[in-house]
């Protein structure tokens, strides 16, 4: 992570020049700064409580009841993970699962499918935003090849995850053939422990309850309705963060299907590579800013601070708020002692 930042700042010495930087610095307009870029800071709050709003009324659904303020901090613990550790958002998955089951005791398979179900939602969104973006680049003649190819490669991948998890949602099978995969590999590598070829009783009644979540919302798709709006009203706002970013540095002349590409090229990368995405994806944004007519020094201040809104912001609360609800967590009575606690309190 820091490797990258290092790299990124070097790129900004060397490719951009510190000169050109301090005098687009000394241009801008400080009240007019802190307004926006305040407010591009609570966008992204205002997202991500939506998007655990939309999580909450997934799970709400099957019956899995936690409050909102567990929703946005189990949430953003998640998120978190996802910032820091590249495995596609399931890391930030199996955190949010082993949060929400401590606190409710519901069935594994039961919460998994909730957090899967809003996931589908939301990559559906994604998805469809990458195709948009493909459109409007499609009738913007001069586009750059590299921005194509780049638009094409995100586009393959977030429809090949989506599919994956469709196929998880869709077939009965798919849960337990996973389950099954992961037995052997496990059994592979420490086979004293596991040493029985089957899935333990246990295992077998929590992929029943993650199907028949899936089943849940299939047989009443009105149940999607609340979450997918939800969810619309993140990605929304978390678009208007962009837009807030550019107000923040006096760059007001951008099209909206400029922010369409900029948001989910952004945000598709993230999800994928994480923490290394730092410097990376800072210097593809600043490439891209340059290609559609930005000023170097312009681009690479841009870019920084978009990705200081949109990564490290979210970074540096996530860890406060992973601190907190581990110390919560800890300071929670364990099972046997909140039970010999409710005895003594009879």
């Amino acid at each position: 992570m820091f490797i990258g930042l290092f790299v990124f700042a070097l790129y900004l010495y060397f490719f951009v020049g510190l000169g050109q930087i301090l005098v687009v610095l000394k241009g801008i307009n400080t009240e007019q700064y802190l307004i926006f870029y305040s407010l591009a800071i609570v966008a992204v709050v205002f997202a991500n409580f939506f998007w655990s709003a939309a999580w909450r009324a997934s799970l709400s659904t099957l019956s899995i009841k936690i409050s909102m303020k567990n929703a946005f901090l189990y949430y953003w613990s998640g998120y978190f993970v996802d910032l820091v550790v590249p495995c596609e958002t399931v890391c930030g998955e199996l955190t949010r699962l082993y949060l929400v089951y401590k606190e409710t005791k519901n069935n594994y398979g039961s919460i998994a499918s909730g957090g899967i179900t809003n996931r589908i939602l939301a990559y559906i969104i994604v998805v469809g935003g990458l195709y948009i973006s493909a459109i409007l680049l499609f009738f913007n003649t001069r586009t750059p090849a590299f921005v194509w190819g780049f638009l094409i490669f995100i586009i393959m991948g977030a429809s090949v995850y989506l599919g994956i998890l469709l196929y998880l949602a869709l077939s009965e099978k798919a849960a337990s053939t996973l389950a099954s995969m992961g037995l052997r590999i496990l059994r592979t590598f420490r086979p004293k422990k596991y040493v029985s070829k089957d899935l333990s009783p246990e295992t077998r009644e929590s992929l029943s309850a993650f199907y028949q979540g899936f089943r849940v919302f299939r047989e009443n798709p009105r149940q999607i309705i609340k979450p997918f709006v939800f969810l619309t009203i993140s990605f929304l706002v978390s678009l208007s963060a962009y837009v807030l970013v550019f107000f923040a540095l006096g760059l007001q002349s951008q099209s909206f299907a400029f922010f369409i590409i900029v948001y989910f090229v952004a945000g598709s990368l993230t999800d994928a590579t994480a923490s290394f995405s730092v410097g990376t994806l800072d210097i593809i944004l600043a490439t891209i800013f340059i290609l559609y007519g930005l000023p170097r020094a312009q681009s690479g201040i841009t870019a920084a601070l978009l990705r200081s809104v949109t990564f490290w912001f979210p970074l540096i609360l996530g860890y406060v708020i992973v601190q907190v609800v581990g110390t919560k967590n800890l300071l929670a009575p364990r099972p046997k002692e909140a039970a010999e606690k409710a005895q003594v309190e009879k």
